[in-house]
């Protein structure tokens, strides 16, 4: 019976026909969510997703994509014609993504919205006929033996499954639509109204889901991490008054995915970045050296690199840490000629030529962030 119940849905794929362009009418832009997602523990990296999670109307939006049920534990119909979304609550088969590489680049997201959905619940219950049974009487009704002669003994219980359906409310939010892809507000999934989950948000780090029953999504989360982040965040704001709190977490979750990236500190980096421009993302140096880690034209030429891409923060960053962490290596790890390399070119640090003035303001800078996390009470985050 359960196998014939879940039989009629179709798989874990959003099924569109052609009359989707009449249904979504409106053009919608989703913020890419830069932070942390974190599914039952596990991280999602969020730049691996090739239909990311987003943010709109100061929600968290999330792809009904095939990998990603399978993660929170659900399959999906839709039909268009009654503009309905069936869900069907089901068991997590992973704990994350299969294809671990890039597959965006981080940029806003362009949806549609699909007005007037409704988004239906269905769930497995099991309804025990040997427990009810006895509740009937032989008075102008059916006798116990009488239901289960030639079927069932006194004692004995079948469980039959059942589905239990019901509406979800999206508390005024829509249904969006990206390239055939249905997105949900996580939020309208949480608690008995939705899926069940739980959801906990932290601007300093991110998003954390649970789907098991009992276990709260703030357990997944680490105070020690958040206080770190919100250290740096605190730090560029200190040295740059531009940036607004919004701005400099940010920056602060680019260059930790740079750092991850490139397997370098996100404490160099910032180091360097603070040196170099004191964060600003437009600045030009007296040499012609560009944007936020003050790269020559000529450098970020040779690996296709525009003069706008230079002065665009995200870029600049990331461009940083790949060349750092080239340097660095290329000196087997020797901080001062990597640091001196990546200011003066390595020609000069092969030929012994070089200062070792720049690397020193660079170690610094760093020691100056470690101190300032410290004795402001954020920590290391490796608490």
């Amino acid at each position: 019976m359960t196998k014939k119940l879940i039989s009629v849905w179709l798989s874990l794929t959003i099924l569109l026909f052609s009359s989707i362009s009449i249904y979504a009418e409106e053009n919608v832009r989703g913020d890419f969510f830069i932070k942390d997602v974190v599914i039952n523990g596990e991280e999602i990296d969020n730049n691996h997703l090739q239909f990311p999670f987003f943010i709109y109307k100061n929600t968290t939006y999330f792809p009904l994509t095939p990998e990603i049920g399978e993660i929170f534990g659900f399959k999906a119909e839709m039909d268009f014609e009654s503009r309905t979304l069936k869900l069907l609550k089901t068991e997590p088969t992973l704990t994350n993504i299969s294809d671990k590489w890039k597959k965006n680049n981080k940029e806003d997201v362009l949806t549609q919205v699909l007005n007037d959905a409704t988004i239906l619940v269905y769930e497995l219950e099991s309804k025990k006929l040997g427990e009810e049974k006895d509740a009937q009487t032989s008075d102008g009704g059916v006798t116990a033996s009488q239901v289960t002669e030639g079927t069932v003994s006194d004692d004995e219980v079948i469980e039959v499954p059942e589905l239990s359906v019901r509406e979800i409310n999206m508390e005024d939010l829509p249904v969006l639509i990206k390239d055939k892809v249905i997105y949900l507000p996580i939020r309208v999934m949480t608690g008995d109204g939705g899926l069940g989950w739980d959801a906990y948000f932290d601007s300093y780090t991110g998003i954390y889901v649970s789907t098991k029953d009992g276990v709260p999504a703030k357990s997944y989360w680490k105070e020690s991490e958040s206080k770190y982040n919100k250290g740096l965040a605190s730090y560029i704001m200190k040295y740059n008054g531009s940036y607004s709190t919004g701005k400099a977490q940010e920056l602060v979750q680019i260059f930790e995915e740079a750092a991850k990236t490139y397997n370098i500190d996100e404490k160099i980096l910032m180091a360097v970045a603070h040196k170099e421009s004191t964060f600003n993302p437009t600045a030009r140096g007296s040499s012609g050296s560009l944007g936020m880690m003050q790269v020559m034209p000529s450098t970020g030429a040779r690996y296709g690199l525009s003069t706008d891409q230079l002065l665009d923060a995200e870029i600049s960053i990331n461009f940083g840490a790949m060349y750092l962490s080239e340097r660095i290596d290329a000196y087997g790890g020797d901080l001062v000629k990597g640091f001196s390399a990546y200011n003066q070119g390595s020609v000069a640090v092969n030929r012994g030529s070089y200062s070792t003035r720049y690397a020193s303001r660079i170690i610094g800078a760093v020691d100056s962030i470690n101190t300032y996390l410290t004795t402001n009470g954020y920590g290391l985050g490796n608490e």
